[in-house]
């Protein structure tokens, strides 16, 4: 009997066939860079497409799980798959993102002390030239601008570890929330503990601008003042997971 991960990785994924392979593949034991104990968790949210069976090409690389949230939503994804991790440090992912060779050992290493959790920056290189190094060069900026006006790191649900008694004592994610759900999160994690911020991105699809950077980056900003200034409910970004 093999003994509990150290490490689980969350994915929740819905339609998610054209990004699941490489994704993946990122996460596989001959890929990733250490001799950390840990699983992949994919949290399949009704998907209709071929995610699960794409996903189930990576079982002998990669100590998968395929659990099923019927719940449909990206904080209801990921609060079951949260609920599921058996480690004791949780990664969160996103399953149209690429990650690192030491990706699951620089997040684990990055938590300790007063550290509970750890966000990292992200980059985008299926947009325009123009639009990737835009993006590319503001993306962790406005990390840092963020900590300044509210004196913490935001946890990028894309690649965030945390401590699972420090997200089960912060009372988890929102099952109710379709956006922001990790923003929520953050609120609640900042309180226990100090959020470290790493500055090596991973990458993830550009399709979150499709419709142009401009766009895009104002549909977040658009939800996050929904969201936490407006209080509204049912808030919602377009993209999936």
């Amino acid at each position: 009997m093999s003994k509990d991960p150290t490490v689980s990785v969350v994915i929740p994924a819905f339609n998610e066939e054209k990004y699941i392979e490489n994704c993946l593949f990122s996460l596989l034991k001959s890929e990733q860079r250490t001799k950390i104990n840990y699983e992949v968790i994919l949290v399949d949210n009704n998907s209709t497409d071929k995610t699960q069976e794409r996903a189930l090409k990576f079982k002998d690389g990669i100590n998968l799980r395929i659990i099923h949230e019927k719940k449909q939503g990206r904080g209801a994804a990921r609060a079951r798959g949260f609920k599921e991790a058996r480690g004791e440090i949780i990664l969160s992912a996103d399953s149209d993102t690429i990650f690192y060779p030491d990706w699951v050992e620089i997040l684990v290493n990055g938590i300790g002390g007063q550290v509970v959790a750890v966000t990292t920056s992200c980059k985008i290189v299926d947009c325009s030239a123009l639009t990737n190094a835009v993006f590319n060069f503001i993306q962790p900026k406005l990390m840092v601008f963020y900590r300044l006006i509210f004196g913490y790191y935001w946890l990028s649900g894309f690649s965030f570890g945390i401590l699972k008694s420090v997200y089960e004592k912060s009372g988890g994610f929102d099952p109710s929330m379709q956006a922001q759900e990790d923003t929520d999160l953050s609120f609640r994690v900042a309180r226990l503990g100090k959020i470290r911020f790493i500055n090596k991105p991973v990458i993830f699809s550009g399709r979150r601008f499709k419709d142009g950077l401009v766009v895009g980056l104002y549909d977040y900003f658009r939800s996050f003042s929904e969201a936490f200034i407006l209080k509204k409910k049912n808030v919602h970004l377009d993209n999936p997971r």
